[in-house]
């Protein structure tokens, strides 16, 4: 794609040139990683879709488990950062391939090659013919693949496979998690947080579908819904309208009910988002939060994907569909189903949950701004204002659901569809990105210095 003749390549070499022409400070920029993802994080305008090459770089946590962690059946995948606070055990069956930190197919935002992929206070068990594949194809960079570290005994019956990566164990606990000792006392904060903020708009059930709907500004950045537990539960579409832009989505669930939830469709603001092939799939997923402040049980059944993060600090999950977004659990994770995976989508709601280019401790909790405080939209009405330096944009609506009832997802091998873990598939180059602004920078600082040598002349 060109813009005045200029031929755009690879984010790389339009930020090389626009720096000499001393358009570029020194400061952090997008920059390529020698794998061909780049080495920061997504905005909310290249939130990239499932696909198979590495994108960005994301060493938050991408998937916790303040309890157990438990594979067995046919689950596939775990993209991004793991970490288990207890025991994790991998047990496929039948035997094959469970793939963490990159996925076969997933939203391609991964740890940065050679760190910490998965990190297990507990014991780490791998039973006889399943293979644990850590950070696969990730051979570019200072480090290789992915590392694990293991509070207590490493058993592996089966395969462990890090690609390059460490593998320590008998590290003790704290130190196995280190720098995450602390995310469930930060999960149970910001969900308590979350929690209070008033709602923006209403959720109304009919059937087994809710639709969300906007009626207020935002507060910060955020569009705030409220439902019961017992009004989510057996739940299967969910619609989302006039969600501004620039706005995450935040729905707070209350009551400790349990809740079971078959994803079939999920539509935002007229376009339906939860296929593979909407354009709508990575923006929308990184927009949505579910805080499940009381829940102690929450299931996710079928073979449909469930699209935004999950922030349960009291429950156990068990997952047999495959999830978008952060998954953030106090008690135990269990993953069983036909092919189903946790793609790592962060959410742009809260610092603790978004996408952090760079491994280390989370930033300090702060306090949200609540109605009627400084930096809060004073009344419904008003244009909401971005808060958030990366804002979402404003994917549309979806539609009904055309998927029947237990659709399972496409199948490994098919272009943008999740893998079915038995392999991990091959990356060929980075996705070309087409950086505009860039480019425009370039053409301006070429105009400046071109005037500039027409006065000397002059002179």
């Amino acid at each position: 794609m060109g813009i005045n003749g200029i031929i755009m390549t690879r984010p790389g070499v339009v930020l090389a040139t626009a720096a000499a022409l001393g358009l570029v400070g020194a400061g952090p920029g997008y920059a390529e990683k020698a794998d061909g993802r780049s080495a920061s994080c997504p905005t909310i305008d290249n939130m990239p879709g499932i696909g198979h090459s590495p994108r960005f770089t994301d060493n938050n946590v991408a998937l916790y488990a303040g309890g157990d962690y438990t594979v067995d059946g046919g689950a596939a995948e775990a993209e991004g950062l793991l970490v288990v606070n207890g025991r994790a055990t991998f047990a496929k069956s039948p035997a094959g391939v469970f793939n963490v930190g990159r996925v076969g197919a997933g939203s391609g935002i991964l740890p940065t090659s050679g760190s910490v992929m998965l990190a297990v206070g507990g014991d780490l068990s791998i039973a006889e013919g399943t293979r644990l594949d850590v950070g696969s194809g990730l051979t570019a960079g200072p480090g290789y693949g992915g590392s694990v570290q293991v509070g207590g005994s490493l058993d592996a019956a089966g395969e462990l496979v890090t690609n390059g990566g460490a593998s320590p164990s008998r590290m003790g606990a704290a130190k196995a998690i280190d720098p995450h000792g602390g995310f469930d006392g930060t999960l149970r904060t910001e969900s308590a947080s979350l929690g209070a903020l008033e709602p923006t708009g209403t959720a109304v059930r009919t059937g087994t579908s809710v639709t969300f709907k906007s009626t207020a500004a935002s507060i910060g950045n955020i569009q705030v819904f409220s439902t019961s537990a017992a009004e989510l539960d057996g739940t299967s579409t969910f619609a989302f309208e006039d969600v501004p832009a620039n706005s995450s989505v935040l729905i707070n669930v209350t009551g400790n009910r349990a809740v079971s939830i078959s994803p079939l469709s999920v539509e935002f603001n007229g376009n339906r988002v939860d296929t593979y092939s909407s354009p709508e799939y990575g923006p929308a997923a990184s927009r949505i939060l579910y805080n499940f402040r009381e829940s102690t049980s929450l299931t996710l059944s079928g073979g449909g994907n469930f699209i935004g993060s999950i922030l349960a600090p009291h429950a156990s999950v068990d997952l047999t569909a495959s999830t978008n977004g952060r998954l953030y659990v106090g008690g135990n994770v269990k993953m069983h189903g036909t092919g189903n995976e946790s793609h790592n989508y962060p959410w742009n709601g809260r610092p603790a949950f978004a996408c952090r280019p760079k491994p280390g401790p989370l930033p300090p909790t702060t306090p949200l701004p609540q109605p009627g405080q400084p930096g809060t939209p004073a009344r419904p009405g008003t244009p909401p204002q971005p808060a958030h330096p990366n804002p979402p944009s404003s994917p549309g609506l979806p539609t009904p659901s055309t998927q029947p009832p237990g659709t399972v997802p496409p199948a490994s091998g098919a272009p943008g569809a999740p893998g079915d873990g038995s392999s991990l598939a091959e990356t060929g180059g980075s996705d070309t990105t087409v950086l505009a602004v860039a480019a425009a920078a370039v053409l301006v600082g070429g105009a400046a210095v071109l005037a500039i040598a027409r006065r000397r002349r002059r002179a």
